[in-house]
């Protein structure tokens, strides 16, 4: 597991809290193959990426994103973002995918959301 993101998995939910503010391709990369294996290993079909630290989001991170959303289509699972900076906001909001990848400012919020 790569330093800069802690898991907490509750259940079908996971948490995934990302420390750090520069976020690149591989590093998302790692991250999605992470979640991939709580889907896999441990039936996880909830996620919430927690990006308060998050201030830079590289394209390439769209597009693992993206990936990352088809494939939890296949276990009908939800993801939503919480505490997401408006630098990053803008990104997501730019690209569209805002309304892919819904915000939340809160994290009980964000639960409530993809438990539906």
């Amino acid at each position: 597991m790569i330093s800069t993101t802690e898991l907490d998995q509750q259940g079908s939910l996971v948490i995934a809290k990302i420390a750090t503010a520069y976020l690149t391709g591989p590093e998302m990369q790692e991250i999605t193959q992470l979640l991939m294996q709580k889907i896999r290993n441990d039936r996880a079909t909830q996620f919430i990426l927690d990006m308060e630290a998050v201030t830079f989001l590289s394209s390439a991170c769209i597009g693992e994103l993206v990936t990352f959303l088809q494939d939890l289509e296949h276990v009908r699972g939800r993801i939503a973002l919480v505490h997401v900076q408006p630098e990053v906001a803008f990104l997501f909001k730019v690209t569209r995918l805002d309304h892919v990848f819904p915000a939340f400012e809160d994290l009980d919020e964000a639960i409530d959301h993809v438990r539906g």
